[in-house]
């Protein structure tokens, strides 16, 4: 309940770039309906795309976005392209790092949460990074 008392919930049209690399991460987002891709700008790769990125990655419906809001220095590290009208959730960042203070099982789930959604981004970057340069 606590959550849902900082959150919003937000549709947005196709075609629309939700934030950029190098922003301040004022939100954790979560999918609930749509497509998301996220891209990783990089120059001299062949197959760039987005605002001359390389997609890393597609946002699974239920799968949390803007990781970076709950890891210092809090910069997003990619950029969010929503492909198709989507439904998701933003969570006020600033908010909920005050509620993981008082409630450290919050803390550790969504914390967890976020380190799985990372280690799978990091392994389909590489991937993505390797095909781009091959």
């Amino acid at each position: 309940r606590s959550i849902a008392m900082i959150a919003e919930e937000e549709t947005i049209e196709g075609g629309v770039t939700l934030f950029r690399k190098g922003e301040a991460a004022d939100a954790l987002y979560f999918l609930q309906d749509g497509r998301v891709e996220l891209y990783y700008p990089v120059s001299g790769a062949k197959s760039l795309d987005v605002e001359n990125g390389i997609l890393v990655a597609d946002i699974n419906i239920g799968e949390p976005f803007s990781i970076s809001s709950l890891i210092e220095p809090h910069i997003l590290s990619s950029t969010a392209f929503i492909a198709r009208a989507s439904r998701i959730i933003k969570i006020d960042a600033q908010a909920l790092r005050t509620m993981f203070e008082k409630d450290r099982h919050m803390a550790y789930l969504l914390t967890y949460q976020a380190t799985r959604a990372a280690i799978e981004r990091l392994y389909a970057t590489r991937v993505q990074l390797a095909a781009a340069w091959a």
